[in-house]
This record gives structure tokens, sequence and C-alpha cells, in this order.
């Protein structure tokens, strides 16, 4: 291809497109990607020569969900190239559910040819926008590429849209035929993650209310992980000594042993001092949360005080509640700038009784006589171990692990629901001997394969809370969601024992047995779950 006119704006040598991909993958900071066997062998040796990791799955389902769990994990785009683009349809339901839980993926697809379209080729849908089309509902910005000068920007550009403001995954298509043309790429433009700033004077109407509130409360989401703000979070908790309570998916953001954590979950999911804190509280400070059904146990949270609701998309602010004072910023921005407002007014951190009534509170969980296990008995047996990364499948079965204790934010789950898929990938991509993975029967069966193709290689633990498809969570009666019944009942023990090398547990000690005598490598513990158990926090429709 041509050379453009003016050669200072290029990388300053020729290349080839596969070469000029990996350059750029390079060149954003990009140091793992995830793909199939049907990567040509030229473009996975060019990225490898750029010192890139490639990792290769069976199927891009797979592929797109290890790349979902390294995003959710390492707060980085996972980055995923399909060869053929059309086999990014497989990974379409992971993508979705990135996109509802703002989890930045770098999409790279192929189009089979720019010029010579509509023959039938292998790989190929009707026509050359199909793939595009279908999954533009569920990305942010979707880009083609026909020129090799344009595969630098173009690839620069989909990557820092996938980190700016609400994260969320991006799609970049590029015509295979330019891997094997030549041309002078264009250079990258060093653009940086864009991050929503904050109205200074809704920061200061903020910091007024909650200076002279007598009971403030501050609900903390995963906004506040995702722009790196943990430690402004706990901050501005100490200097209104106010009480903290996280979202599901938000656990970990706030110290679970802190004398303000009032626990998780709001409505009928909260703790109890949650809930009466709530009711007290004269303002609440909502921060980097969209309040979904789960953490709101169906939006059923009840609240008198003033509501300031901070998120970094606009759209999500009022469709739940109608906040008095509406925060439309990056959750990180706007701490920092609320604590640099509060610290002139306050000079002295506040001292409130609410310590001593929020320790009073904390306490096990109390459940009915039972003979087998409940999903309850599983996670007080967990808090007895250290676990470095949590990755959870939620589901009727895994709730309750809700109320496992968080020091850090080392949780990594899904309040949409659409996939489930992170208990296992997460573990698997992790690749830590000391990673806890819990999903449910379903959970298990979807990712059989992954498991199968890297269990010799893998290392940490997979717990299967099993109650044999007896259950699921009901949303359908109710917004509030709870235990429905299946009506019927599935033993797979046997096979997930032949295929997996899973080891069946029905008692407490056989199951903190098998976790005390863990393998370096890949350990799957299949524990069987009463189908009529009863759940600390779902209630049974």
């Amino acid at each position: 291809m041509s050379q453009p006119k003016r050669k200072e704006e290029t990388v300053g040598r020729e290349m080839t497109g596969d070469e000029a991909l990996a350059y750029v993958l390079k060149e954003i900071g990009v140091k793992k990607v995830f793909s199939t066997p049907s990567i040509p062998d030229f473009l996975k040796e060019r990225l490898v020569q750029y010192n890139l990791d490639v990792d290769v799955s069976m199927s891009l389902r797979d592929a797109v969900a290890l790349a979902d769990v390294y995003a959710r994990e390492n707060n980085d785009a996972g980055v995923v190239i399909s060869v053929p683009g059309t086999s990014i349809l497989e990974g379409i339901s992971t993508i979705s559910q990135a996109f509802s839980d703002s989890v930045p993926l770098l999409l790279i697809g192929t189009l089979r040819s720019y010029r010579d379209v509509g023959r039938a080729r292998v790989g190929e849908l009707r026509s050359p926008d199909d793939v595009s089309t279908a999954i533009s509902p569920f990305v942010k910005t979707k880009e083609r590429v026909i020129s090799i000068e344009e595969i630098t920007v173009t690839v620069e550009k989909g990557y820092k849209e996938a980190l700016s403001n609400r994260m969320r995954p991006a799609y970049v298509e590029i015509a295979e035929e330019l891997f094997r043309l030549k041309a002078y790429p264009l250079s990258t433009a060093e653009q940086k993650p864009e991050r929503k700033t904050p109205d200074k004077n809704t920061v200061a109407k903020v910091a007024e209310v909650l200076g002279n509130s007598k009971l403030p409360v501050i609900v903390a989401g995963h906004g506040v992980k995702a722009s790196n703000s943990m430690d402004l979070l706990r901050e501005l908790a100490e200097l209104l000594d106010s009480p903290v309570i996280t979202t599901i998916r938000g656990k970990g953001v706030f110290p679970a042993s802190h004398p303000l954590y009032a626990g998780e979950g709001l409505g009928l999911f909260s703790t109890e001092v949650a809930s009466k804190i709530m009711m007290e509280a004269d303002s609440i400070l909502v921060v980097g949360s969209r309040l979904p059904q789960l953490s709101t146990a169906g939006w059923s949270m009840r609240y008198k005080g003033l509501l300031m609701h901070n998120n970094v998309d606009g759209e999500d602010i009022g469709k739940v509640v109608m906040p008095q004072v509406p925060i439309v910023s990056d959750t990180g921005l706007f701490l920092k700038e609320l604590v640099a407002n509060l610290k002139q007014k306050i000079k002295d951190n506040i001292k409130r009784d609410v310590r001593s009534e929020i320790s009073s509170s904390r306490r096990v969980f109390s459940m009915k006589p039972h003979t087998k296990l409940w999903p309850y008995d599983v996670t007080r047996l967990l808090q007895n171990f250290k676990f470095s990364k949590y990755y959870v499948d939620l589901s009727s079965t895994t709730f309750d692990l809700i109320r496992l204790p968080m020091d850090t934010p080392i949780w990594y789950t899904s309040e949409t629901i659409l996939e489930k898929n992170i208990g296992v990938a997460g573990v698997l991509q992790s690749n830590d001997p000391n990673s806890l993975g819990v999903t449910d029967l379903g959970g298990i069966q979807r990712n059989i394969g992954l498991i199968i193709q890297r269990r010799s290689t893998s290392r940490g633990t997979i717990i299967i809370l099993n109650d044999g498809n007896s259950t699921y969570l009901d949303t359908y009666k109710s917004d509030i969601p709870s235990i429905g019944r299946t009506g019927i009942h599935v033993e797979l023990d046997r096979k997930l024992e032949d295929s997996l090398d899973a080891i069946t547990v029905d008692t407490y000690g056989a199951l903190k047995s098998a976790l005390e005598n863990r393998s370096n490598g890949l350990n799957i513990i299949n524990v069987k779950i009463d189908p009529e158990f009863e759940s600390v926090t779902l209630l049974r429709s």
C-alpha cells in the first residue's frame, strides 16, 4: 500500500499488517492476548516476537471467559483475537455480561476480505457487516480497519475507549488481506483513558450535607474498585465516622474488619444493623453503584435521608431511585475532590456512637437444626481459610457466600448473571494455587471442556455447591430474588469424578479435610448440598 505523504506521522518503518497489530498492542501496554487454535501461526509468532503472552483456548467462548476474568482481576482490558471474526459470536453471552458489568474488553476480529466480499468463504456470514451488527448492542465502540496505516491508531482508540469512564467492551475488525501486505503504520497518539471529572459546585454541596449530617451513611459499589479509590473511601468514612455498606459486587472495597463496616447488601439482603442505620441516616451517599437488583434485594431498601448518588454513567442515575443530588463523575475523582473539600471544613475526625452499635451486631447467622450440608455451612467453614482471590458465580446455592468477610478487593462476581463462568475461568486464568472458585452444577457443566483442557497445568481450588439442580435463583415471581424449586434432581457425581477427578464430599468434616489437604495442582471439590436447604440470605419462593 502507498506510504503516507508525511513520513514523520508513521512509526518510521514499513510493516506487514500482522506486525503492525503486534506493535500497537505492545505500545499500548498489553501483556496478554486470548485466542484459539485458529489464530494463524504467523500472527501468533509475531505476537510472541513482541513479547506478548498468547493464551490459546479450544473455543472463542472459553477465550472470552478467560479474558473477562483477567480484566476483572487486573482492572485492565482483556484482549481477545478472533480469527475468523464470526467465532466471536460464541462468546456473546460473556461479552453482554461484561457490557452490563462495566468490564473492559478489547475484541479484535478479522474480516475475511474488505474488497472481495460475498463469495461464501469459510467462516463468512451472509454479509461483512453481520458480525459487527450482531455484536453492536454489547460493545461501546466498533471500528473497521481496511488499511495497514490505520491499524495502530484504530486499535489504540479501541483500547482507550474500553477503559474510559464507564469501562466496557470495544470491537475492532481488521481485514485479513492486510496481514500479508506492507505499508507504513501511523504513529500512536499515546491516548490515555478518559476520566469524567466532577462538578465542583456539586461536590461542595455534598460536602456541606455530609458535614452537617447527624448520621451520614456511605453505600459503596464496584465503581470504587474500578477507579482504584479504596483508600479514599476509607479516608472519607473515618473523617466523617460514617458507616459503610457495600454492594455485593463491591465486597472488599472497604475492610470487613473495620469498625465502621456495616455489611453488604441493601433492603431484605442487608444485615440487621445496615437496615437499621439506613432508616436512621439523615444523608446517604451512594458511590460507584447502579443499585442493581441483587444488591438491593429487588430494590427493597428503605431510607428517609437525603440521597446523593454518584456514578460515572449518568444514564444509571435515577433509574432505581431519584436522588436529591446526582453526581455524574468518575468515582475516584469525585472522592478525591470530596475528601479535600471536607478536610477544609473538618479539622478533627468526627466521633459518633455508631461504631459500638455495629460491633455489637456482628454475629454468626443462625440456622435451623439440620443434618446435611447447607450453603451457609460452607460459608462458615471458608472463614477459617484465607484464599488470595475469590471467584464466585452467584446462584441459589452460592448466594450465602456474600456473607464471607473481605478485607481487600479480591472478590470477583457478576450481579447480572447472564453467564456462569467466573468461578471456573477465574481460577484457571489466575493459576494461583491459593485462589478459590465457587460455582454450582450448571456452572461446572458449562465449563467442563475448559477444565479438561487445562487441568494438568492449572492450580487452585474450585468448589461445586451441588444440590443436583434442585433449586434456582427465582426472579420471576417477584423482584426480590428467592430460592425456586425445579422439581428435578440430577446425579452427576460419577461424571464429575471420572472426567474432572473431583472429590465428592457430603459432610462438614469431609469438606474441611479436603480443603486442608489441597494439592498444589487443580483441586475440584464436589460438595453435596441438601436439596431442602435454607438460606440465611435468600427467601424461599
